[in-house]
């Protein structure tokens, strides 16, 4: 039994085409369906396309976000470009005016960034001193700050200028190389001609003073106003004496006693007397002394 159907099922008529298989009712019930899977695939593709721009949008953001300076690192680089220490130097000088053959002492303060390279002074009578750093780069230290002290003495009376033109090289990273001078000016002038009983007079001729320095013993300065009566006496320590009224030993300066002019010191030893308008003022070196005038007699430097 079984054998002859097998060979009616495929022994028959030929297989018919799909659409010929496939009944109308059935045909139009699939083609809803495929329509339907389309449908669904290009809602599909829509949403994957517009999930992608979303998503390129925003790396974008991100990106345009994370690759912004920060403002504040100009805004320090300009800072410290504009409040950069220049370098400094400055000279005192002590006593800034002397006698002929009479030590000066030049301090020198140098202030600045970087390193101090080299040192050239000149006192303005051809001597000259200084000095150099030697092997030295970038970036040795911080700071050149130094402080050096220049003696000198001049053999003539005059007006002397002294410079010290100061290299240092700057700090890293430019190591740009910087100069800057430091400049003084010394009056000189001539000692008195007699060193032990010296005498001057001022301009008027009612001051007159007598420097007594060399004996070992007595040295001092004397001066004396004839109005008003008034003495005043000073020793090498600087110590001043006064005195006022006739009771006062005036003492008589002599003929041919030299007139000190007006703006004009001399002296010998530790001992300087300046001529003034506002009278004669006599110090030691350091500056301590006393001024006399018409006025009376003020203690100076003390």
């Amino acid at each position: 039994m079984r054998g002859p159907q097998l060979r009616r099922l495929h022994g028959g008529s030929r297989l018919k085409p799909l659409s010929h298989s496939i009944d109308p009712g059935q045909a139009q019930s699939m083609s809803g369906f495929w329509r339907a899977v389309i449908s669904l695939g290009l809602v599909a593709l829509a949403v994957t396309s517009c999930g992608g721009g979303k998503s390129a949008s925003n790396a974008s953001t991100s990106t345009t976000s994370t690759s912004s300076p920060p403002s504040s690192t100009a805004t320090s680089i300009a800072s410290t470009t504009t409040t950069s220490e220049p370098l400094t130097v400055n000279v005192t000088t002590s006593p800034d005016h002397i006698f002929a053959g009479a030590v000066v002492r030049f301090t020198v303060d140098i202030r600045g960034p970087g390193t101090l390279d080299g040192e050239n002074v000149q006192f303005g009578d051809g001597g000259t001193s200084g000095a150099n750093a030697g092997m030295i780069k970038c970036g040795d230290t911080a700071r050149a700050d130094h402080t050096s002290s220049y003696d000198h003495s001049y053999a003539s009376p005059g007006t002397y200028g002294f410079s010290d033109d100061v290299e240092v090289i700057g700090p890293p990273p430019a190591c740009a190389r910087v100069t800057a001078t430091g400049t003084a000016t010394v009056l000189v002038a001539a000692s008195m001609p007699n060193a032990v009983g010296g005498a001057v007079q001022s301009p008027t001729g009612n001051i007159a003073c007598g420097i007594y320095y060399g004996s070992g013993t007595d040295d001092k300065v004397h001066c004396a106003t004839f109005s008003p009566p008034q003495t005043a006496d000073m020793t090498v320590s600087g110590a001043v004496t006064k005195c006022s009224g006739n009771q006062c030993s005036l003492g008589n300066p002599g003929f041919n006693v030299p007139t000190l002019a007006y703006g004009s010191p001399t002296g010998v030893g530790p001992f300087e007397c300046v001529s003034a308008t506002s009278g004669m003022t006599c110090t030691i070196t350091g500056g301590k002394g006393f001024t006399i005038s018409r006025s009376g007699i003020e203690v100076v430097g003390g």
